[in-house]
């Protein structure tokens, strides 16, 4: 009994891949159409969007309360006034490096 007896197909069954009697069909791999490409790249360009909007509005909250805090407090923590923004900075930086080894 052959393969096309028992399935109504030529195709003749070699291990695990289906071989045609009438030659090698070319093997090509399903490529992504334009609409999905622009979709994903969409889908990427929001993302980062929004990272980026929340670094900046996490940012900007560090700021509020440091500069809410009086001149002894900000010495006492080790920082002075001209030192805030970038002590904001870092403090994001140190939290985006600990997201990322903790994603590992």
């Amino acid at each position: 009994m052959s393969n096309s007896d028992v399935f109504g197909s030529p195709m003749i069954l070699r291990g695990r891949t289906a071989a045609s009697p009438f030659g090698a069909a070319p093997h090509t791999r399903s490529r992504a159409t334009a609409a999905t490409r622009t979709g994903r790249w969409l889908m990427r360009q929001l993302k980062d969007f929004f990272e980026r909007s929340d670094e900046a509005r996490r940012i900007r909250q560090t700021v509020i309360e440091l500069s809410r805090l009086e001149d002894h407090m900000l010495r006492d923590i080790g920082l002075n006034r001209s030192a805030i923004i970038s002590a904001a900075h870092d403090a994001e930086r140190q939290r985006r490096w600990s997201a990322r080894r903790q994603r590992r």
